[in-house]
């Protein structure tokens, strides 16, 4: 979009709404838990942004210079591919480029990041402060933002555990990386116990036919998500979402072989809002249509 400017006279500078194309893509509407993603492309920017959110962005093209100014500091840099720009929630930043930039934008929200913060350190802070970075590297931003992306697509639109694992291991990465105080480490017990492992599967698999939810199953163990993730993956080998998906398919398999129920009625018993989508991820996990499975 452009900057309205007269022969001779300055640029004017415009506020979001008056200047920021619609996103290509965007979670806006699926309400998930303290983040938002969008796919973005702009040029020809001059805009004053509002940061009520930490917003982090991967550069997903090359060669573009952005100028920052922020708190009276002003920033130039030519970004590339892979690039990432940290923005904690605070005062309005001015953004100004030329070139079309391509990025993926993760907007978390603050009391998110206060919550997990909690969770991990045992002591609420409000606020907790994360640290401005312009034009860094971070390869495992790169990759959640990535995955964050992904998570758009039709067949991974009712994997809420999937996207809270996600959206709960970046605000933790930002924590402890970018953070103004460095999270603790070994709080919480490397392990679920017996007991709480045989009722975390219970509730797994009792729940397999909805979007299940991180939270959710911590909740029924009385233990914050955070906790419940990092001791699931010590004591079963998978994170939640993985051992999740895992089941899912192995139960897809025993209706397949073992019943005539509808492939539609499959889908719906695995959480999968359609067979469409159920059929993208189960020949993803198997190699094999859920048809074909069947008749082999």
């Amino acid at each position: 979009m452009l900057t309205a400017q007269a022969e001779g006279t300055p640029p004017v500078t415009r506020s979001a709404s008056q200047l920021l194309p619609e996103p290509l893509l965007s979670s806006r509407s699926l309400d998930w838990n303290g983040i938002v993603v969008e796919l973005r492309r702009a040029r020809d920017i001059d805009v004053l942004l509002p940061y009520r959110d930490h917003v982090v962005t991967v550069i997903l093209g090359g060669g573009a210079k952005l100028c920052q100014c922020r708190n009276g500091r002003t920033v130039s840099r030519t970004l590339h591919s892979g690039d990432v720009i940290i923005t904690p929630a605070g005062e309005p930043k001015r953004w100004q480029h030329v070139e079309d930039v391509v990025g993926i934008v993760l907007r978390i929200s603050p009391a998110y990041v206060d919550k997990v913060a909690a969770e991990e350190c045992g002591t609420y802070v409000r606020g907790v402060e994360i640290r401005d970075d312009f034009g860094g590297r971070d390869g495992y931003i790169e990759e959640m933002a990535a995955l964050l992306l992904k998570c758009l697509e039709p067949e991974f639109l009712h994997n809420g555990i999937y996207v809270e694992s996600l959206t709960h291991q970046l605000a933790l990465h930002l924590l402890k990386h970018y953070g103004s105080d460095s999270i603790a480490e070994g709080r919480f017990p490397t392990k679920l116990s017996q007991g709480k492992l045989r009722r975390a599967i219970q509730y797994i698999e009792d729940n397999l036919h909805r979007d299940l939810a991180l939270s959710d199953i911590a909740a029924a163990l009385a233990i914050s998500p955070g906790h419940f993730a990092h001791a699931f993956r010590q004591t079963v080998g998978l994170p939640p979402h993985q051992y999740v998906l895992k089941r899912r398919i192995e139960r897809a398999k025993s209706l397949l072989r073992e019943s005539d129920v509808p492939i539609s009625e499959v889908a719906n018993r695995i959480g999968c809002s359609n067979a469409g989508n159920f059929s993208v991820l189960f020949q993803r996990a198997t190699g094999m249509t859920p048809r074909s499975y069947r008749n082999g």
